[in-house]
């Protein structure tokens, strides 16, 4: 039994190894995403005020200025949300792993 629990610990380490990799990994991934985010924000603005001067709309001009900031922030979050659940359940394995009774 000291050997199987000693398996389980080694284990239970390895996947917390893991989940701090993959921390790691997506912290990155989503200082890349928001500067995408701040990226495409400014470009649409632009946009939008070249075509404001130009003399577009205002009001056509401020609801597609709305839906692609909306979109691009609503990818982001969906994006890290997806991340973060996908961490947080392989910490949640790792911790079982590391307890005391064996997992089920």
């Amino acid at each position: 039994m000291d050997s199987m629990t000693n398996a389980r610990r080694e284990a239970g380490l390895e996947l917390q190894k893991l989940v701090q990799e993959f921390e790691q990994s997506d912290q990155a991934a989503f200082r890349r995403s928001r500067i995408l985010c701040w990226i495409v924000l400014a470009v649409v603005t632009v946009v939008v005020l070249v075509l404001l001067l130009a003399g577009g709309d205002w009001r056509y001009l401020a609801a597609f200025w709305a839906i692609i900031v909306s979109l691009t922030a609503a990818g982001y979050w969906l994006s890290t949300r997806r991340q973060r659940e996908q961490t947080d359940r392989l910490r949640a394995l790792a911790i079982r792993w590391l307890a005391d009774k064996p997992p089920e």
